[in-house]
């Protein structure tokens, strides 16, 4: 079945603006987000991207990353289906679990339980003959499930981790689009470093953002040129504001819209931005500052170039 929509994936290191630029995008005639926000059954272990092409272990953040890798390789030598281990997890934690606010969250957000359960016997039907094709059928199905407006042109999901596995997104879907989210390193670190799903220390931040930032420059490598913008946050929220606003619906080829403007205007203001916090509230700043720099160094000298706007 053909449907009249393509994927939009944006991604970066989390803190970056990988959710507000679906926010800012979502009230638009041509745009749906996903519900929810990040879709776990494409990236996440076990996932339809692991499922297709295997995950290594350089992809992995850490020890416990890298023994989970491990893990799950012993799980298939005894004899556990790929196939299964998602489709399991489609139908359990990906399908509902408790959020933040202690309300269901994943797929129950934006599809009923008999979608899930016909997309599931569509896809074990196909798999085995081609699966990459179930593969991409299932998305589009689930996809489709929550689409109730025929002129949407994208369907947007915002998993950080997108753009570090944005190679093998695009060989499922070679007609979707990529925005890569930029924000200072400082930042970010000290961003991350008050969440539970990163390294807490800003220091050790700073080294997980730029793994981040490399991992999905490479990957964006194999992605073409015309399907890909990389969107730095100050700059659409900061210096030029207006410029970037209108490149990023010209990728996307969209008009301009009075509800996506509205919401440009209000709530992508600097005073929401938290810009240079962490000269107050790290320890030893001028150290932090000298770490980042080094970075900065180290990334350009592999082909990354991050400005430091301040």
């Amino acid at each position: 079945m053909e449907y009249g929509f393509a994927p939009l994936f944006t991604g970066g290191s989390g803190r970056s603006g990988t959710t507000i630029i679906v926010n800012l995008l979502k009230d638009h005639p041509n745009i749906h987000s996903s519900l929810p926000r990040e879709i776990k059954f494409l990236t996440s272990r076990f996932g339809l991207i692991d499922l297709n092409f295997g995950r290594s272990l350089s992809i992995e953040e850490g020890f416990i990353g890298k023994r989970n890798n491990i893990a799950a390789k012993v799980i298939y030598i005894f004899g556990k289906k790929k196939q299964d281990l998602f489709v399991t997890y489609l139908k359990s934690k990906w399908w509902s679990e408790i959020g933040k606010k202690g309300k269901p969250r994943g797929l129950i957000q934006g599809i009923s339980n008999e979608e899930l359960d016909l997309a599931i016997k569509n896809f074990q039907e196909y798999f085995k003959a081609d699966k990459k094709r179930a593969s991409r059928a299932l998305f589009y199905e689930l996809s489709a499930a929550q689409i109730k407006d025929k002129n949407i042109k994208f369907f947007a999901d915002s998993t950080p981790t997108n753009m570090m596995q944005s190679d093998y997104l695009y060989k499922l879907f070679p007609n979707a689009r990529f925005i890569n989210m930029i924000r200072d390193g400082r930042d970010v670190a000290l961003s991350v470093s008050k969440e539970k799903w990163g390294p807490d220390d800003p220091y050790q931040a700073l080294t997980w953002w730029a793994n981040r930032v490399l991992k999905a420059n490479k990957a964006l490598l194999k992605v073409r040129a015309k399907d890909q913008i990389e969107i730095r946050l100050e700059n659409l929220i900061l210096n030029n504001r207006d410029q970037e606003y209108h490149r990023l619906l010209n990728f996307l080829e969209i008009e301009d819209h009075s509800k996506t403007r509205e919401y440009f205007e209000n709530q992508m203001q600097p005073k929401y931005m938290s810009i240079g916090q962490w000269q107050e509230q790290v320890k030893d700043p001028d150290l932090y500052n000298k770490k980042y720099e080094k970075i900065l160094k180290d990334l350009n000298s592999k082909g990354v170039e991050i400005n430091k706007f301040y």
